[in-house]
């Protein structure tokens, strides 16, 4: 596993697979597991016709603050649509730490080094104008932050690459199937993908019947999730007046709906059966 390297060049000889870095260093074996992002090397190679990823409109930021008493239930993360922007957190009443993350529209796409030389102090003041006039907890737990994050802009995968595999090179989590931040699922995903894929390669004795059978697999679910995750982000984009009228007053509708443990427990009641073995799927 090589980590904290930019991929740039990928090359396939003989039975080896070559990656090579930015900074010129190589790493070579047997397979390649593309995890490096949406903006992904690595798809590139598998889909060379692929289009490029897609903005979604939405600018990113977080931290944690410490040190804060806040009633708050157990397990329970906080959402709030401001007139301008999002903001959701959480509290570890382990460690008395608020995590929070925060987005909101920004039409224009920015070079994404645009925001390298941001301060942090210049971050937590264009964040509380976006939430001046709100709850001012969301006030207290930026201005007391303990650290803020850079920001970053959100990107999907509207389409899926038409195969998730080239030779020894598959794709993995964002560089096959990547879904906006808001969903709250990218992490999961990457994860299923990993331990069905280990599954595969276990199972599945020939290279390309096990990636073809991880595909297969993974598709179908990740494909929902994006679905699923286009509809949380339109609340987001909604900042005119009668707009964000409509999207409050239809909330609570909409979250009995598709917010209950029924509507979404396809989402968390998965699970992957590591014991039973996997059924070959032909390419």
């Amino acid at each position: 596993m090589t980590r904290g390297k930019r991929l740039q060049h990928i090359e396939v000889t003989g039975q080896d697979v070559v990656a090579t870095f930015q900074d010129s260093t190589s790493a070579s074996g047997n397979l390649l597991i593309g995890s490096d992002g949406v903006h992904s090397c690595a798809r590139q190679f598998v889909d060379p016709v692929f289009p490029e990823e897609v903005y979604t409109g939405l600018i990113n930021s977080g931290g944690y603050t410490s040190g804060m008493k806040l009633p708050s239930a157990p397990e329970t993360v906080q959402f709030v649509f401001g007139r301008r922007a999002f903001f959701g957190y959480h509290l570890n009443p382990a460690t008395g730490y608020v995590y929070w993350f925060t987005n909101w529209l920004h039409k224009q796409e920015t070079n994404r080094e645009a925001f390298v030389d941001m301060t942090d102090t210049r971050r937590r003041q264009e964040m509380l104008t976006k939430y001046a006039g709100e709850l001012p907890i969301i006030k207290e737990i930026i201005e007391k932050a303990d650290e803020t994050f850079p920001y970053f802009l959100s990107y999907t995968l509207p389409k899926q690459p038409r195969v998730w595999h080239r030779g020894p090179v598959v794709l993995l989590d964002d560089a096959a199937h990547a879904i906006s931040p808001s969903s709250g699922q990218g992490a999961s995903m990457a994860l299923e993908d990993a331990a069905i894929l280990a599954k595969c390669l276990r199972d599945v004795p020939d290279l390309e019947q096990a990636f073809t059978s991880y595909e297969h697999l993974r598709r179908e679910r990740t494909t929902k999730m994006y679905q699923m995750d286009v509809n949380g982000d339109r609340g987001k984009h909604q900042v005119k007046p009668l707009e964000v009228w409509l999207r409050d007053l239809t909330m609570p509708t909409f979250l009995k709906l598709f917010a209950s443990p029924k509507a979404s427990d396809w989402i968390y009641s998965y699970r992957v059966d590591w014991s039973t073995p996997v059924v070959t799927q032909d390419p």
